[in-house]
């Protein structure tokens, strides 16, 4: 809250705030450092301080709470795709609802999520074996995630 009214003049001008987490984006470097600047200026005068261990300054791309921003746009964090990939069939319920939990927090990402999740979340309505998957559910999970898999695009954000 106080880190908004400090940088509250500059914020959604190239800088954004969460938490306790300042992002500075601009088009070009001598902007950028402008904008570094202000903000670090900002924050002495509020005696606010930054710990530079958790600092990353000039960067082209950023792994920010599940995302990678870049000049190309939002992204997932290929980090987490490498996970979508290598997820186990889920065995339980509440496996699957954890699968479907991730995959959900994606979903701009993925075409036509609601229509590749479908048969995924049916499967929760019946519930499946907590020891052994029905047959028809590791068909579905299989068509899902291969859907999911896909290449991410890029969300529209309008």
């Amino acid at each position: 809250q106080l880190i908004n009214e400090v940088l509250h003049p500059h914020l959604y001008r190239g800088i954004l705030v969460y938490l306790d987490g300042i992002l500075i984006f601009s088009e070009t470097m001598e902007e950028h450092v402008k904008l570094v600047r202000q903000v670090l200026e900002k924050l002495l005068a509020a005696k606010l301080y930054v710990k530079l261990s958790k600092c990353e300054f000039h960067k082209e791309s950023l792994d920010y709470l599940g995302y990678r921003i870049s000049n190309r746009g939002i992204e997932m964090d290929p980090g987490k795709v490498k996970v979508v990939l290598d997820w186990q069939l889920p065995k339980t319920r509440k496996q699957l609802q954890s699968f479907l939990g991730f995959a959900n927090f994606y979903r701009q990402f993925i075409p036509s999520f609601a229509e590749v999740a479908l048969p995924l979340t049916e499967l929760l309505k019946t519930g499946p074996s907590p020891t052994k998957p029905k047959p028809s559910w590791v068909i579905q999970y299989h068509q899902g995630n291969k859907q999911a898999q896909k290449p991410p695009r890029t969300p529209e954000l309008n």
